[in-house]
């Protein structure tokens, strides 16, 4: 008797298991029901934005092809679409107008953030972001602000030279700072440095009727701070010449910046500065120069990712009282002291005093980053040539940064 009680008991919790499961089973059921519904809504909405995307492909399509002299033999003449038209028709699907607001509905979120990952994979450079944003609220919304300051390009309707166009605004610098323009957009292409002449240096010979000889100096003149901004190395190449740096050196966040230029083939430096500005390349290539592709002296400058190449004297030339730094993977001085000089060298510094250094942030290193100079003469010199963990001065720090 005892036993059947206890089965019974037992056959009693099992029953009552099987109908809380059978409960939670039918709650499911109804979920799953509910959860099919919402999906067969969202697909007849989805088949519904199908249809209108495929009826607006076909009336993109038969623009196009109206473009091409494309029409089917059934179809009316019509007269073909400009160029213009298709365009406006794109940009009126892809391109909502929207004025700024302050209220934060009206504002296209949804749109920005697919105008941002579009432009992420364009990378538009400074100056093409500069002009982007000028075209509508959309790109304004959709891009980091360009640099800051007032700005010129080059070429110039107004200047035949690269030289041309930064004398003026040299002579605006010297008339009222505020107006003169702190950033140079140099477009794709190449433009040819005229250069400048100037008297020889006063232990120089004179000629026969006792006057001065002039001599020719293949550079462009940087006299203030400012940020020369090219299209790429691939793009902008400045050719014949290189650029000089003067200005007043050790002036408290005043450089000169400058980025993505090829500078290719001179008689003498492709960068020279002495005692001039401090300075800041990144993404630059200077190639083929008849002395060396960089000299510094009584100043002090850093290359991010720049690559110093086929010069006939050093690649870099760390003169008196200077410093030069070295950052970034893409860095490389390399084929360099094509003439065979017996003291030039990849990487120099000043032969005969510590004033000078060339620092290389880790892992970079002078072994690394100065390679296939002639006769293997990769750096010398008697200032020291070494890795650091850190810069003294972060490019951050410093106003006007690229």
């Amino acid at each position: 008797m005892h036993r059947e009680t206890m089965e019974l008991r037992q056959l009693r919790t099992e029953n009552i298991s099987l109908q809380q499961n059978n409960a939670s089973l039918q709650q499911n059921n109804a979920s799953l029901q509910q959860n099919n519904a919402t999906l067969q809504q969202n697909n007849a909405t989805l088949q519904q934005q199908i249809v209108i995307l495929l009826e607006e492909i076909g009336t993109l399509q038969e623009y196009v092809a109206l473009m091409q002299g494309e029409t089917k033999e059934d179809s009316p003449p019509l007269a073909p679409p400009s160029e213009t038209a298709c365009y406006a028709y794109i940009s009126q699907k892809i391109l909502l107008q929207f004025q700024p607001s302050v209220n934060p509905s009206d504002i296209p979120y949804e749109q920005i953030a697919w105008w941002k990952m579009i432009f992420s994979y364009i990378q538009p450079n400074d100056y093409e972001r500069l002009h982007l944003r000028r075209s509508c609220n959309m790109f304004k919304a959709s891009l980091k602000p360009p640099p800051k300051g007032k700005w010129t390009e080059y070429p110039h309707t107004n200047h035949a030279s690269i030289d041309s166009l930064f004398n003026r605004c040299k002579e605006l610098y010297d008339e009222d700072p505020t107006k003169a323009p702190t950033i140079i957009f140099i477009k794709a292409g190449e433009h040819e440095v005229m250069g400048y002449f100037e008297d020889e240096d006063e232990d120089e010979d004179e000629d026969e009727d006792g006057e001065m000889q002039q001599v020719h100096r293949p550079y462009v003149l940087i006299q203030y701070a400012m940020q020369i901004i090219g299209a790429g190395r691939d793009k902008t190449f400045i050719t014949n010449g290189g650029f000089k740096i003067l200005g007043r050196r050790g002036r408290r966040g005043k450089r000169v910046d400058m980025q993505g230029m090829t500078m290719k083939g001179a008689s003498q430096c492709g960068l020279y500065n002495d005692n001039g500005l401090s300075f800041l390349c990144k993404d630059m290539t200077f190639t083929q120069y008849g002395e060396a592709g960089v000299w510094a002296e009584n100043t002090k400058g850093r290359f991010i990712n720049c690559v110093i190449t086929q010069c006939r004297w050093s690649g870099i030339y760390c003169y008196k009282n200077a410093s030069i730094e070295l950052e970034g993977s893409q860095t490389k001085v390399d084929g360099n002291v094509t003439s065979g000089y017996i003291n030039e060298y990849g990487l120099k510094t000043y032969m005969y005093d510590t004033s000078s250094t060339i620092h290389l942030l880790f892992p970079l290193t002078k072994e690394s980053v100065s390679t296939n100079n002639r006769w293997g003469k990769n750096y010398g010199g008697k200032g020291p040539i070494q890795t650091v963990d850190s810069f003294e001065t972060s490019c951050s720090s410093i106003p006007g940064t690229l």
